[in-house]
């Protein structure tokens, strides 16, 4: 019998990693998709045979289409998909966003995730109660000064996912999403070394501090399980009550 597969972008690291992971603990195989080939090898080894790496553009749909293509001939077809390949853009306020890099977020946040799931729902509708994640942020449901290009790719995240879930209720594919708060991640590493970021970040969190990637990973791991079979077309914070206050 095949073990079941999840084909995970952004593997080659942070969240994406930790998500490998916590999937080939629980008997997956795991697709590591990532834009750094070399990073998603790293991933692929951690999990020793049961992972694969994958070179993929996410913004780049005929090569989305093509990975397809090649995943579905080399394993069964997915149980899981999980789109964590995404980037923040520098600060800046609405009206000095350059044009190109408002694109460029849009493109590999959101457009990303809806490629990804275009080519891959076909395949994960031929298997029972299959799942999707989609990583958003708690900037889908809220937003900061200056961060216009991230929280609007990020709330376009939370509205791709409910109507999706929609869509496909009822066939059986569960499609949820995910909104990390300030994790330690390597798109993060740069603000979290100066300290009073850090302490400004950590102070408007309840619980005081950064999560780790692997916080994130065990509700992701959670929604796709048989004991989340009822939950679909929902957003579940993981920012340590940020969005609560």
């Amino acid at each position: 019998m095949n073990k079941p597969l999840a084909i995970i972008t952004g593997a080659g690291s942070g969240i994406g990693r930790a998500t490998s992971i916590k999937f080939h603990e629980n008997g997956y195989q795991v697709a590591c998709l990532d834009s750094n080939l070399e990073t998603a090898k790293e991933t692929a080894e951690m999990i020793s045979n049961e992972g694969k790496a994958y070179h993929v553009d996410v913004i780049n749909h005929e090569e989305i289409k093509k990975i397809s293509e090649i995943i579905l001939k080399e394993f069964s077809n997915p149980d899981v998909l999980v789109n964590c390949a995404g980037i923040s853009p520098s600060p800046m306020p609405v009206h000095l966003f350059e044009i190109d890099e408002w694109n460029r977020v849009i493109n590999i946040n959101l457009n990303g995730s809806f490629y990804m799931m275009k080519y891959f729902i076909p395949s994960l509708l031929k298997n029972t109660n299959s799942s999707i994640v989609n990583i958003s942020s708690v900037l889908g449901v809220v937003a900061n000064p200056t961060t216009a290009g991230y929280a609007a790719s990020k709330h376009g995240i939370v509205g791709l996912t409910k109507a999706a879930a929609l869509d496909y209720a009822k066939q059986g594919l569960r499609v949820n999403c995910v909104g990390p708060g300030v994790i330690e991640t390597n798109m993060n590493k740069d603000i979290l070394k100066d300290i009073r970021i850090k302490e400004m970040l950590t102070n408007q969190t309840p619980l005081g501090r950064v999560a780790a990637p692997s916080e994130v990973a065990n509700l992701i791991y959670f929604l796709c399980s048989d004991k989340a079979t009822f939950i679909t077309g929902s957003f579940f914070a993981v920012d340590g009550g940020y969005t609560a206050v």
